[in-house]
């Protein structure tokens, strides 16, 4: 069966060999998932009988995968393939198939032996070390084998061990590297701005497809913006995220001239009105001084009312786009050791654990592992913003 379907010249030396295990860390928007979906259906249709493995994240991703991806590639034949949702099994006419599996359920993984494979997001499923070497390596014996490990780099985990092993082995491994600049679907004025945007080890990351010891983590220099408390300095700014859900309103203060938050608190009471009281007697305890306040939702009538208690206080308005520009500035502020902060180990915790997802246009979207908090990271931001503002405001003066 002819679908006419054909490999970007660019992939075609990672794609089309004959190495069992074909290594290939890349850049965002490379289409690296797209043309190893091309390239697992060419195979079922070449050989018949042929059994194919496709390893994904969750269970979730394998449904849109197959919508977005599979079924454009063989919409001609569609009507004569079979997938089974329930199973994650896509059958071909000339009996050929495709299993899909997820490293959240490892379990089901095993017991079977495979002719062909893709294992996407290598990056992500791959910090798991047993699932390569425990389950996944055993289930493709053979020389007729051909496996390809794709997706961007996150940290030096087993997706880096096979990389460095495939430009070396020269015979049953190969590794291929594709950054933003080697893939036509970016223009070099597309990633030079964002290159501007980004913190560097995103960058580096994500679009570059380098392995990284510290990427993933959008803060370093954590302790190093750390700060003995100086007593002598005046609270003159603060800066509040409201609780939602079962979130923590978080309270950070400090002395806008020294660039340095003196003053933390984090409740979680669900009652507004003992929120509102608490945050106007802290903004008086500490003398008054100049208030951000995420002015969002809920938050948007509890700064009107603390505006009408006769608070001095400017709210703002978080989106996917004004929380990456917050982060993405405290992150810059703290590699430069422009910030400086107690202490706390609850903040200290969440700048280490806080992370970032990034779509396949490039869009990043920065929050906390699942089940944590990131309350106090934004709180910061918030604060290293009004810092910034209230800088760039006194200077406009001069």
């Amino acid at each position: 069966m002819n679908l006419n379907l054909t490999i970007p010249t660019f992939l075609q030396p990672a794609l089309q060999n004959e190495y069992k295990f074909t290594i290939m860390p890349s850049g965002r928007r490379s289409g690296k998932t797209y043309n190893a979906a091309q390239w697992i259906a060419i195979e079922c249709l070449k050989t018949p009988n042929t059994k194919a493995l496709w390893v994904d994240t969750t269970q979730s991703n394998i449904d849109a995968y197959v919508d977005r991806y599979f079924k454009k590639i063989l919409r001609p034949i569609w009507h004569m393939c079979s997938y089974n949702q329930q199973k994650k099994l896509l059958t071909f006419p000339n009996g050929s198939y495709i299993d899909f599996g997820s490293a959240e359920r490892p379990e089901n993984l095993e017991g079977f032996q495979y002719d062909r494979g893709v294992l996407n997001e290598a990056g992500i499923i791959l910090k798991k070390e047993a699932l390569w070497y425990n389950t996944l390596l055993p289930m493709f014996k053979g020389g007729h084998v051909r496996v390809k490990v794709i997706g961007t780099p996150k940290q030096k985990n087993t997706f880096h061990k096979l990389y460095v092993r495939g430009q070396g082995d020269g015979r049953e491994y190969k590794s291929f590297h594709y950054s933003a600049y080697d893939s036509p679907f970016w223009t070099n004025e597309e990633i030079e701005k964002l290159k501007e945007t980004m913190p560097d080890m995103v960058f580096r990351q994500e679009m570059l497809a380098e392995f990284l010891d510290d990427a993933g983590a959008v803060f370093r220099n954590i302790g190093g913006c750390i700060r003995e408390a100086d007593e002598s300095l005046k609270t003159n700014i603060m800066a509040i995220d409201l609780a939602k859900h079962q979130d923590f309103t978080v309270i950070i203060a400090g002395n806008r001239e020294s660039k340095q938050a003196t003053y933390i608190d984090r409740f979680n009471q669900i009652d507004w009105s003992f929120q509102k009281n608490r945050i106007f007697n802290t903004w008086e305890k500490l003398g008054r001084p100049k208030v951000i306040i995420d002015s969002s939702g809920v938050g948007d009538p509890i700064f009107d009312d603390l505006m009408n208690a006769g608070m001095t206080i400017e709210g703002y308005k978080f989106t996917n786009k004004s929380k990456a520009e917050l982060v993405q500035g405290l992150s810059i502020a703290m590699d430069n050791n422009d910030i400086g902060y107690m202490l706390d180990p609850v903040l200290i915790g969440e700048l280490e654990i806080f992370g970032y997802d990034m779509s396949p246009s490039g869009n990043i979207r920065y929050n906390a592992p699942d089940g944590f908090h990131d309350d106090c990271v934004i709180a910061l931001s918030l604060f290293n913003y009004l810092v910034k503002t209230d800088v760039q405001i006194s200077l406009s003066w001069l």
